[in-house]
This record gives structure tokens, C-alpha cells and sequence, in this order.
């Protein structure tokens, strides 16, 4: 496959006039390129100063800027490419990524490897949308969070992933906890005939994520949750090129800075479901709207858009809306969202007052309607 020499990127940039847009994103296209007086690069490396290539107002003092860089400064490095894409940039205020080239992004990194049709086969549903729900709270002792599983997997859930907030913590060490569930979950497939995949979060150093991965494979687990804003997107890259692959669920956490504000970051869709798919991500986790969180729901469709996105030459990834989706919401959600939708509910399946196993049926019920 020809390798693009050059790749666009899309910024939003705020200004008060025409030549104040252009002035600015000449200056994100040489800081993001050469970072010197672009008099002092030397002539023959000038071909790698960014080139601005066009600039529209598309709101009051709100400009669209796409600026061409070339290839040889990322070098099909996924790290370095972050770096060019919005490295020294992400200080300055008033700059917004909004679009990446797609073709070049697909030539740089691997994608998901499972997706959303690998996925359905491995779970043996073919059309309606999945559940999913977590592990909590941290402080329960592996057999406590092991007989949660259990009643969630005899229900008939079909992923359980550990709480973000779950990591190695004295009351349920990683490899007890893992242990502990994987056991709770097979039992509890005994029971509601069907699978139930267990992802553990492998979120940690460097060097713990990658043990904590093996120790996934070697015990049993499903796949596993990992928070790429705090480990790095690179390192999801990583497991996901791995020879071993385990389908993966990204969190969230630790990345609302990047995509809330309305004139610096990411447009969140550009971010959770484009960059997150690109660098490995199986599921894609974001805050739902109208829960406790912010999001409209024209953003949510957005995202789920390019989590999907056939235009892509990657593997499509599920989006997997959370963040306080009420199991009595799930219809609304799943008419609106599609099938190939993963629905994470958590907080109401704990308030049933029938408890866990019965809210869980009550909610595969709901997801059945869809086959």
C-alpha cells in the first residue's frame, strides 16, 4: 500500500478577523511542524514547515483552519503523530481539534482488532444490542465482588468489566480478584445458559498494565478495561497489536478536560470515537446523555457515528454509553442509539429491589426484543 506523504488535520480556532485566523493557524502549523522561525529551517527541510490550506469563519469570530503536515514528521509513528497533531498546540488557547485525515490515520495504526462483527460471533448474538454493567464499589473483597458477578452472569449480563476504580488495592488484589470472578462468571453461565465476558481493569504503570494483561490472558478473562487517558493512547495501541489479543474497553476517565471545552481539546466524537477506535479500542466507553454527565445527545450520536463508520478503513468499534443510563431508559435508548450499541448500566441494577439477578433479567429481556 502507498503511504500518504502528506495528512490534513482540521482546527477550530478562535479570532476576531480573517488575518487574525489565518496568523494563528499559520502559527499552529509551524509549531506543530517545525517549532522554530520557519527563516531559520534550513532549505531543504522547508518541504516539512505545515502548510495552511484553507480558512473559513463557521461562526461569530469561530474559524475553520485545515492545515497540511508531511508524512516524514511522524514517520508512521502513532506517539509522534499525537505529538503533531496537537502537542505544544494543546496549550495555546482557542485551538480545537475537529477532524483528522482518515486515510492517513487508518496507514498508522492497527484499529480494533475484534470489532463490533468479531465481537458478536465470540458472544454469539447476532443482531440486538449488548449489556453491560460494572463491578463496585472498591473495598469489596474478591469473593464479594466474585458473588456479584455472579448473580449479574445467572441473569444473563452479557459483559461484566470491573469498575474503573478497581485497580490493586489491599481489599481485592488484582490477580485474587481476577481469579474470583472468572470462577463466578463460569459458574454463573451454568445457570443463565448463555456467555458472559469478564474484562478486568489492567489500568496502571507501564510496566503493570503489560503484567496485568498476561495475567488476564493466563487466568481466564474475557478482555480487558483500560484507561488510555491515563496510561496513554499508545499503550492501548500496543496491547491491541499484541500477539495475544484480547478485545478492549476503553474508559473514559481522567479525559474530560480534553473534550468539554467549547473553544480548546477535541470535538469528543473526534476524540473518543475516531482517535480511541484508531488506537485499539474494542468498546468505547463516554458519557451518556441526560445522565450525570454533560453531553448532548447529538454529541452522543456523533460519536457513536464514528465509532461505526464504514468510511473507515479500520475495524468498527461498539460504543458503549454509560455514565447513569437507567435500566427503565433502555428502550428509549436502544430505539435511538441501534443495535450495534453496548448499553453499561450500573447504579440502577444495584437499586432494584429484587436484586441483582432479576435486574439483570429484566434488562436482558428489554436488549431481547431487538434480536
Amino acid at each position: 500500500m502507498n503511504k500518504k506523504a502528506f495528512f490534513s488535520i482540521t482546527y477550530q480556532v478562535q479570532a476576531q478577523s480573517e488575518e487574525e485566523a489565518q496568523q494563528t493557524s499559520i502559527a499552529v502549523a509551524t509549531e506543530q511542524s517545525v517549532e522554530m522561525p520557519t527563516d531559520a529551517v534550513p532549505p531543504h527541510l522547508r518541504k516539512n514547515i505545515g502548510s495552511v490550506e484553507s480558512v473559513s469563519e463557521i461562526s461569530n469570530h469561530i474559524w475553520k483552519t485545515v492545515i497540511q503536515f508531511s508524512g516524514s514528521l511522524v514517520d508512521n509513528d502513532p506517539t509522534q503523530f499525537l505529538n503533531v497533531l496537537f502537542g505544544n498546540s494543546s496549550l495555546q488557547p482557542g485551538v480545537r481539534v475537529v477532524d483528522i485525515d482518515r486515510k492517513y490515520l487508518s496507514q498508522i495504526c492497527h484499529g480494533p482488532v475484534h470489532g463490533i462483527k468479531r465481537i458478536r460471533k465470540k458472544m454469539g448474538i447476532d443482531k440486538r444490542p449488548l449489556s453491560c454493567t460494572a463491578l463496585k464499589p472498591v473495598g469489596l473483597t474478591p469473593g464479594e465482588l466474585a458473588e456479584r458477578a455472579y448473580k449479574f452472569s445467572s441473569g444473563g449480563i452479557d459483559v461484566i468489566k470491573d469498575d474503573h476504580g478497581l485497580a490493586n488495592q489491599t481489599a481485592a488484589k488484582f490477580k485474587a480478584r481476577v481469579q474470583s470472578v472468572v470462577r463466578a462468571v463460569r459458574k454463573g453461565e451454568q445457570i443463565s445458559g448463555k456467555k458472559t465476558a469478564y474484562f478486568p481493569n489492567i489500568t496502571g504503570s507501564a510496566a503493570e498494565v503489560i503484567d496485568r494483561y498476561m495475567q488476564a490472558v493466563e487466568l481466564g478473562a474475557d478482555g480487558v478495561l483500560i484507561s488510555p487517558q491515563l496510561t496513554g493512547l499508545t499503550q492501548m495501541h500496543q496491547l491491541a497489536s499484541s500477539n495475544m489479543p484480547l478485545p478492549i474497553m476503553a474508559h473514559p476517565a481522567f479525559s474530560g478536560s480534553f473534550v468539554n471545552h467549547p473553544t480548546g481539546g477535541f470535538l469528543p466524537e473526534i476524540y473518543y470515537g475516531l482517535l480511541w477506535r484508531a488506537f485499539g479500542a474494542d468498546f468505547v466507553i463516554y458519557p451518556n446523555a441526560k445522565g450525570r454527565f454533560s453531553f448532548s445527545e447529538d454529541t452522543c450520536e456523533a460519536i457513536n457515528h464514528e465509532c461505526r463508520n464504514l468510511d473507515l478503513d479500520l475495524t468498527s468499534s461498539f460504543p458503549t454509553p454509560g455514565g447513569g443510563i437507567d435500566r427503565n431508559t433502555i428502550t428509549e435508548w436502544a430505539n435511538k442509539y441501534g443495535n450495534d450499541t453496548v448499553f453499561l448500566v450500573g447504579g440502577s441494577l444495584y437499586q432494584h429491589p429484587d436484586g441483582l439477578e432479576i435486574a439483570t433479567k429484566e434488562f436482558q429481556q428489554t436488549l431481547e426484543d431487538y434480536e
